[in-house]
Order: structure tokens, then sequence, then C-alpha cells
């Protein structure tokens, strides 16, 4: 019976090409590979015309497309964020004012500036200016939703996101709905 250190991946076999490994007890090589799985472009459809014969037809599948990530600058992670709302006192720039009144839509709009950066987010408003840095999609991704409501835009791209926890030390307040 072989070792568990003696089985790799037997890279000739037909189950590596289609992305199942297959383990062999082969020790020339010591390392586990699977290929990715081949992905198609253009499937043929069968298309019927008016007179009930039918024909093949090249149809496009859409590839998904790729979030572009961006580098953390050193000291930026979201591990570094979460140790910052531990010990930081005044993430959201309050100067010891409570977080529970309640701010306008146009109070809102005046913060959008680099360094002033407000936002709503499920009817709570938020300084996110201190966790620009610590975005993983870039300050660009999160200027966009500066002077705005940006549920929408937060529901499309990290809707299992716990935003109310990640953001709770950059509360300012709650959004004003006029009746």
């Amino acid at each position: 019976m072989p070792r568990v250190s003696d089985l790799c991946i037997d890279d000739k076999s037909d189950s590596a090409e289609h992305g199942k490994p297959k383990v062999s007890s082969d020790t020339s090589s010591k390392f586990f590979q699977v290929a990715p799985p081949k992905v198609k472009s253009t499937e043929v459809q069968e298309t019927a015309t008016p007179k009930g014969s039918t024909f093949k037809q090249p149809v496009a599948i859409a590839k998904p497309v790729r979030r572009a990530k961006v580098p953390f600058e050193k000291g930026y992670s979201q591990m570094d964020w979460l140790k910052l709302t531990q010990t930081h006192p005044d993430l959201a720039g309050l100067k010891g004012s409570s977080n529970k009144r309640l701010i306008s839509m146009d109070e809102v709009k005046q913060h959008k500036s680099e360094g002033d950066v407000w936002t709503v987010l499920k009817g709570r408003v938020y300084n996110i200016s201190p966790y620009m840095k610590f975005h993983p999609g870039g300050e660009d991704m999160l200027m966009k939703a500066s002077g705005k409501d940006c549920t929408a835009l937060f529901n499309k791209y990290h809707a299992w996101v716990n935003a109310e926890f990640l953001l709770e030390k950059c509360l300012v307040g709650f959004l004003d709905v006029p009746m």
C-alpha cells in the first residue's frame, strides 16, 4: 500500500484534463496538478424554420466578468480595518455628538469631496472617509457612492456583507425621510 506522501496526480490521464484529479502511486512527480475546466465560447442550437425543418445555428455564451482587484497598501487590509475600529474612538468624526440624529439628504450631498465622504446605506448615514483606503474595490468605487444613497450599488456587489458591523464606528446618523 503506498503512503500518502507517495500519492500524486497522474497528469497524463483524461480526468486531469477535465478538472478532476486522478491519484496514482507514480512517484515521478510530487505535486497536485489540476487542469482548468474547458470553457466553450459558443454552443450550437437547433432552430426551427416556418416549414417545420430545423437547422443548427451557433449561439454565443457570455463569459463571466472578472472583478478588478486593487492591491492594498501595507497596513490597509480588512484585518487592519477591524483592528482600527477596535482602537479608534471616533471614526465617524462626531467629536462627542450623538450618532442617533436625523440627517437630511441635502446634508449628505454636501459631503462628497475627498477626505469628507458621507453615504447612505439602508437608511443609515455613514462617514466613509476613514474606510476609503481599506476598501477592496479601491477608492474610486467608494467615490461613486459619495453624497448619495448607495444601497442599490452596495447590494449589487456586496449583498452578503454585514455593512452594519463593518461600518458601525462610522455611523453619523439616520436618513431623515420626509413624509
